[in-house]
């Protein structure tokens, strides 16, 4: 009886002895294995540190290489910024003096320096440094049909070749060019739109000088750059005996007339001369009066193209003939703010059919996003080209 409860007791003593050495041996498969997962992300840790390091110090040097870039970018902008004067010289309100024009190459080369010197002038009345800023003129003519008009006018005799007047002009200064475009109805203002729409996004060029403001023609291409405030600062109209109504009413407020330079049209009444308009005040007008979300919401055609709120105004209403005289600030009487220009913010506020009127008038500008645009307080025209 003995026998057999020792023989039990060894029993259940060995099986417990195995219990023990399955679970030593199962903690020290375990503990194993945590060691080795410890080894594996101690390992994948330096490397991310090295890769870290490695990300880093990139980054680092191509800061460092963007801002050297930057530095000689600067450096190439100030060096070579320029003021670009276009000229439409085919029409009467920019035909140069008959003096020029009669004299062949001394008359081109004294043209030349002539507008030169008119422009640099100008510019010491522009905010902002142009010392050192190249100018470059650009003057575009049909020379055989300018000749034409010019001996049926009587300013010139028909013995007079304008070529050597173009040559003279464009020979005197390295970046003056009197460009021959020859025959057809829009061969210059394609080369002044054309030229506009190239130069306005270059950052080197500093300042445009317009000679293209008699002819509504020009409106549309001048409308794409009158919303944007930073581009129409950078325009002047080069005036002759006035500026179309409807480039008038874009909001441009640089002017300058170079009556030294071009013959007036017979009939036009001088005025001071080569005397520039001063650039506005640096001055905000608010509007507390004015709602602009009655200039929204934004509608879309089908195509997701944005497209105009109709307006029940006709462009002979009395409203419009009245405001395009008033030359009403759009942004103080449509938005109600205006960040400083020189048209008229003193005119009491706006009834809803003159609101409409001066809406009317501001959408003869057309908005650069076009069908683009999702700013419900854009005042320009959306209609695509």
């Amino acid at each position: 009886m003995t026998t057999n409860i020792e023989e039990s007791l060894i029993a259940d003593y060995k099986r417990r002895f195995e219990t023990f050495r399955e679970h030593d041996a199962q903690k020290e498969l375990t503990t194993k294995e945590l060691i080795d997962h410890l080894q594996k992300f101690q390992v994948g840790e330096r490397q991310a540190m090295l890769d870290l390091d490695s990300e880093r110090n990139e980054r680092r040097r191509l800061q460092q290489q963007v801002q050297t870039l930057r530095e000689e970018l600067t450096g190439l902008t100030n060096r070579r910024s320029f003021v670009l004067v276009l000229i439409d010289a085919d029409a009467d309100d920019y035909r140069f003096q008959k003096g020029f024009l009669k004299n062949g190459l001394v008359g081109g080369r004294d043209a030349a320096d002539e507008i030169l010197v008119r422009i640099k002038d100008y510019l010491k009345t522009l905010d902002g440094d142009f010392d050192g800023a190249d100018i470059v003129v650009r003057a575009y003519a049909n020379l055989k049909g300018l000749t034409k008009a010019c001996v049926g006018k009587g300013v010139l005799t028909k013995d007079v070749d304008l070529s050597f007047f173009a040559h003279g002009f464009t020979e005197r200064q390295a970046l003056f060019d009197f460009v021959d475009v020859g025959a057809g109805k829009e061969a210059t203002d394609n080369k002044i739109r054309k030229a506009l729409s190239f130069y306005i996004g270059n950052s080197q060029c500093r300042h445009i000088i317009l000679g293209c403001c008699h002819d509504s023609g020009y409106a549309p291409a001048l409308g794409e750059f009158a919303a944007e405030q930073s581009s129409r600062d950078r325009i002047t109209l080069l005036k002759g005996s006035n500026i179309h109504p409807r480039i008038q009413d874009l909001g441009f407020t640089k002017t300058l007339q170079l009556e030294s330079v071009f013959a007036l049209p017979e009939g036009t009444i001088p005025s001071l001369p080569d005397k520039p308009t001063p650039p506005p005040p640096s001055r905000r007008f608010w509007n507390p009066l004015i709602t602009p979300d009655r200039l929204g919401p934004v509608l879309r055609n089908k195509n997701g193209q944005r497209v105009d709120k109709v307006l029940h105004v006709s462009s002979d209403s009395q409203h419009v003939k009245s405001f395009r005289k008033a030359k009403l600030c759009y942004f103080y009487y449509l938005r109600g703010e205006c960040s400083g220009c020189g048209r008229n913010h003193r005119a009491p506020q706006l009834k809803t059919a003159e609101y409409e009127a001066l809406w009317f008038l501001a959408r003869q500008g057309v908005c650069v996003k076009g069908g683009e645009c999702d700013d419900p307080k854009c005042i320009y025209s959306h209609k695509q080209a």
